[in-house]
Formats: structure tokens, C-alpha cells, sequence
């Protein structure tokens, strides 16, 4: 077993460009100020007091300044001091930091992902041989716990255990591959944000969404600083940076006790769904089935003429009523209507149960006597999509 601190080495080794400027700033200081010590306590000549100035220079990386204006040593009664030489003094501060790159990763220091398209089995023991008792999906995120050869110990939601380091990335590339594989969101915190065309206040509004409106960070997009490249509802632009709240979206590993429980509720949640499409299906049929020939006429003229002209409404009833007797098409009004892929009756029940409007059901009785506005048409369809007799909106032939 590979020791914690042998893994750390290794990261420091693997990720040496990336380690905080500030560690070795901080030892450079102390080997200077070692060095300063040393030789004012054993170069310096006695009852000599000198004064040296160093010229400050401000780091640039860490946000650091170095500055000794003067500086006296003193050892017993004498007063001693280093002989003048250029120093430079490091020291961490507050003021004007520029962004370091490893102050995006700190948090993702002992991270762990797995590095596959779809799961890596978690087990019990660091062996390929051990019990599976979860999944690392991709895009789950883990908690590194120990290294082990060739295995690390993670912890993610409720699964603890084993994943080989071969199909792992931790610490920056984690991030790097979160970056890749994980949703991106940004929250408006303000009503009224505009998304605009361009990464410009100049630039024209596309859209305008609310508060609280989750957006999609559009990662492919150019990254224009103080904006955030979105997308709402297949619009794509950009918002300004500081009116919205930028999350990653990431998972957590799997248990097979919960996946079981998961899918097992999934089967569960679509047979009652099932279960209850089939009920309202039989009700509606039940209503259907109660339904006289005058009432599903007028239904059916109602889902497709309902706001056509009173002639075009008989039109509808005459087309169904020409079938009815062709002896091409069934023999029944019901089975006419009903006929697959020949008209519009999804709301045939609801519009049955509310009851159809006065127009449709007159239109029904005139179509059920005989007359027929269509000069015998068995076909109708919207007006321009075919030579025919235009009444309304439709075309019949």
C-alpha cells in the first residue's frame, strides 16, 4: 500500500506548474532572512551601525510586496548590521492579488471523478476482485480518502469504497473533466436580464427572463470577461456576469442498494401510469360508447370545424356521411370516425362531455338528412393543399 504522503509527492510532481507561488515564496523568505542573520552576526564589525535600503518590487504572481527600508541588528551591547546587498523580502498581503490559477482548484484538491463514458464500479476492497457495491457515473464527483496501489478510497453520497486510479483523474484535471462533462447554470439574481446578441451593452436584446430563470452556461462560446455566454430556450447570447449566479451541476456515486431502489420505483412509477392512462382511456371510451349517432357527429364536426362557417360545418358532416354510404369505408358512423389516422378524435370524449355546440350539432342533423354542401366529397383538408371545392378554411374533393 502506497503511503497518503507518497501520493501527495506524486501529484506535487505531476502537477509542479500548478503549485501555489506562495509555498516557495514563503521559504525564500525564510532563507533570506536566515542568510541576513547569519551574516550580521559574523561579518559585521563591532560599535558599527550602518543602514541599508532595499529597493521594494512587487511580486507579481502571488499579490506580494518586498521592502526592508532600513533594518538594524543588535546582538548584546553591540549593534550589528548585514553589509549592504540588494535583498529581497517576500510577503504575503491582501492588496491587489492577481489571479493565481490554482485558487480555482483548491476545492477540487482531493477530488476524485472517473474518467469513463458511462460508470466505474466502486468495491468493497482495493481489488479487482472484491464485492461491487456502487457506481462512480460519469460526472460524479468524489472525496479522496487514502491511495492504495494502483486504487484509491473515495466517499461520494453514500458509497464508500475502491476505484482503480486507472480510470480516475483527481485534484485540477477533476476539475478540467467536470468542466467537460457536467451542465453548467447561471441563475438570474435580477428581474428583467437582458440576454444580448453580443458580449456589448450596445448590442440588441434577444430576450428577456426573469428572476430566478436558470440559464445554460454555453461553454463552447467565446469567454469575454465580465459576461457569461447562455442559452434560454434555443436562444443563445450573453448576460452580464455580476447579475447572475454561476453553479456547476455535478452527481454523486450510486449504492446498488439505491440504484435497485431507483429503478425499482421507476417500474413502479410507470405501471401506475400505465395503470391510469387505461382507466381514463376506458372512461373516455365509456363516454364515447354512450354517445348517439347525432352527438358523435357533432363532436367530430366540432374538432374540425368548429370555427368554420355554418356551411363548412356541414361539409365535415356531409364528408362523414358520404363514407358512411360509399360502402368504400365502414358502414357506421362510429366506424367511420374512428377509422386510424382519418380524424382528429383525441378530444372526441371531452368535447361529448361538455356537449357540442348548437352550430355543430344543427350541422349533424341537416348532414344525417341528406344534405351535402360537397357535391359527394369523401376527403377535406386545408385550403391551398389541393385542387377541390373550397368552403371556409377547407378544401374538399
Amino acid at each position: 500500500m502506497v503511503k497518503f504522503s507518497n501520493y501527495l509527492a506524486a501529484a506535487y510532481d505531476k502537477n509542479r506548474k500548478y503549485i501555489n507561488k506562495r509555498t516557495m515564496q514563503s521559504g525564500a523568505l525564510a532563507v533570506a532572512l536566515m542568510l541576513l542573520f547569519t551574516g550580521a552576526y559574523t561579518g559585521a564589525p563591532e560599535e558599527e551601525v550602518s543602514t541599508t535600503a532595499v529597493e521594494v518590487q512587487p511580486a507579481s504572481t502571488a499579490g506580494v510586496f518586498s521592502a526592508v527600508s532600513s533594518m538594524e541588528l543588535t546582538a548584546g551591547d553591540s549593534s550589528l548590521v548585514y553589509a549592504s546587498a540588494d535583498v529581497t523580502v517576500v510577503a504575503s498581503t491582501t492588496d491587489q492579488v492577481e489571479p493565481d490559477l490554482e485558487d480555482e482548484y483548491d476545492e477540487w484538491a482531493d477530488k476524485v471523478m472517473a474518467q469513463v463514458d458511462d460508470y466505474l464500479s466502486i468495491r468493497s476492497e482495493a481489488s479487482s476482485d472484491s464485492e461491487v457495491i456502487g457506481k462512480l457515473r460519469s460526472g460524479d464527483v468524489a472525496t479522496l480518502v487514502d491511495v492504495f496501489d494502483g486504487w484509491y478510497e473515495i466517499e461520494s453520497g453514500n458509497a464508500h469504497g475502491f476505484v482503480s486510479a486507472d480510470f480516475c483523474v483527481t485534484g485540477i484535471e477533476a476539475y478540467e473533466l467536470a468542466m467537460d462533462v457536467c451542465d453548467t447554470y447561471a441563475t438570474t439574481d435580477v428581474a428583467g436580464l437582458r440576454i444580448r446578441s453580443e458580449a456589448s451593452e450596445d448590442s440588441s436584446i434577444l430576450k428577456v427572463v426573469s428572476k430566478g430563470t436558470k440559464l445554460t452556461v454555453n461553454s463552447d462560446a467565446e469567454v469575454v470577461d465580465g459576461w457569461v455566454a447562455v442559452t434560454s430556450a434555443g436562444t443563445s447570447g450573453y448576460v452580464k456576469a455580476e447579475y447572475v449566479q454561476v453553479d456547476m451541476v455535478t452527481g454523486e456515486a450510486i449504492t446498488l442498494e439505491e440504484e435497485a431502489e431507483a429503478k425499482a420505483a421507476a417500474e413502479e412509477a410507470a405501471r401506475q401510469a400505465k395503470e391510469a392512462a387505461a382507466a381514463a382511456a376506458a372512461a373516455n371510451q365509456s363516454i364515447i360508447d354512450s354517445a348517439d349517432d347525432v352527438t358523435l357527429l357533432a363532436a367530430i364536426i366540432q374538432i374540425e370545424a368548429g370555427n368554420e362557417i355554418y356551411e363548412g360545418q356541414v361539409a365535415v358532416g356531409s364528408v362523414v356521411m358520404n363514407r358512411v354510404r360509399s360502402g368504400s369505408y365502414a358502414n357506421t358512423i362510429s366506424g367511420v370516425i374512428f377509422a386510424k389516422g382519418q380524424f382528429a378524435t383525441s378530444r372526441m370524449s371531452s368535447v361529448i362531455s361538455k356537449g357540442p355546440k348548437a352550430s355543430c350539432v344543427q350541422a349533424a342533423y341537416d348532414a344525417l338528412a341528406g344534405v351535402d354542401t360537397t357535391g359527394g366529397a369523401t376527403h377535406f383538408r386545408r385550403a391551398g393543399s389541393k385542387d377541390g371545392l373550397i368552403i371556409g378554411n377547407h378544401v374538399f374533393y
